[in-house]
């Protein structure tokens, strides 16, 4: 068996061990809480950030390109080079 070094004796008081439970109560609830509060921020930056994405995207659309540097539609521009056909490698099992 394991035995640890810190260890506190439970309070024999009535009042002492209501004590130590409303200690106990409060910091459940404030962890819960802070544990809420950091979800809503998270979730309300998200959607802030996704607003923000898609104002910027359709204001960009119309307002950035003029049209006679605007590619064809289903035109992608690029280089490519074609590569040897490797020789297939064997399996070593």
């Amino acid at each position: 068996m394991i035995r640890t070094s810190f260890h506190l004796p439970r309070p024999r008081h009535p009042l002492a061990r209501l004590a130590w439970l409303a200690i106990g109560v409060v910091a459940i609830a404030s962890a819960l809480l802070l544990g809420a509060i950091v979800l809503a921020v998270l979730v309300a930056g998200g959607a802030l950030w996704m607003l923000w994405r898609s104002l910027r995207s359709v204001l960009g659309s119309h307002a950035a390109t003029p049209a006679s540097t605007s590619p064809a539609s289903g035109v992608i521009d690029g280089e490519f080079t074609v590569l040897p056909h490797a020789a297939p490698t064997q399996r070593r099992h």
